[in-house]
């Protein structure tokens, strides 16, 4: 083999290895594409789903008895340090967990401090996180974990959690993260992508 063959060869050889490194990286951002757009459709969905059922409760739990002043009073609803499930009244989220004789939430702020953790039927996917509600969805490709805050706000600044007292509008603030998605911050540390979903119920009497 002469110097002109070999040079050929040699030639034929690198773009190769251009063409698999190309290739490689090319399925890798495919992937990587393909992931986050899944994470984001999930976590949207989860999201959606806790601020709707929220939604289709009751304002305070002192709105299910018409007759209270606090249907034309503020200063009647849960005060704002309060907001949560009410421990008189043996909720948890749907009754969680099964058959724990827990009745299910019945007003939207009962949402507050809210956590779960979504992940498949697989026994390893099992999570043992303290004060997280396991929930199982069949063939979920993650897990995923999902807090809730609720707070006061007051017009105009919705933004801003109002913590001095109560007022008619609250604010639900769904926060879902998966270690499976991850970004890098601008540290260059790699750290959970967040959605976070907002959504505020108000009470006009």
């Amino acid at each position: 083999m002469n110097l002109g063959q070999m040079m050929m060869v040699t030639g034929a050889i690198v773009l190769l290895g251009i063409l698999v490194l190309n290739a490689n990286t090319t399925v890798y951002q495919a992937n990587d594409t393909m992931y986050t757009s899944e994470f984001g459709v999930t976590a949207v969905s989860l999201a959606t789903s806790i601020v709707e059922e929220a939604m289709g409760k009751m304002f305070d739990v002192v709105v299910s008895d018409s007759t209270s002043p606090s249907l034309m009073d503020s200063t009647k609803l849960t005060p704002p340090a309060s907001l949560g499930p009410e421990a008189t009244e043996n909720e948890s989220y749907r009754g969680y967990p099964p058959l724990s004789g827990k009745k299910d939430f019945d007003d939207f702020d009962d949402f507050n401090n809210l956590s779960i953790c979504y992940h498949s039927e697989v026994p390893a996917d099992d999570d043992a996180t303290p004060g997280f509600i396991q929930i199982i969805i069949p063939g979920l490709r993650a897990k995923y974990y999902l807090t809730c805050a609720v707070t006061y706000v007051k017009p105009p600044n919705l933004d801003a959690d109002y913590t001095i007292r109560q007022t008619w509008h609250k604010k639900i603030t769904v926060t879902v993260w998966s270690p499976s998605a991850v970004k890098l911050s601008p540290t260059g540390i790699s750290v959970p992508d967040t959605l976070v979903y907002p959504a505020i119920m108000s009470y006009w009497n």
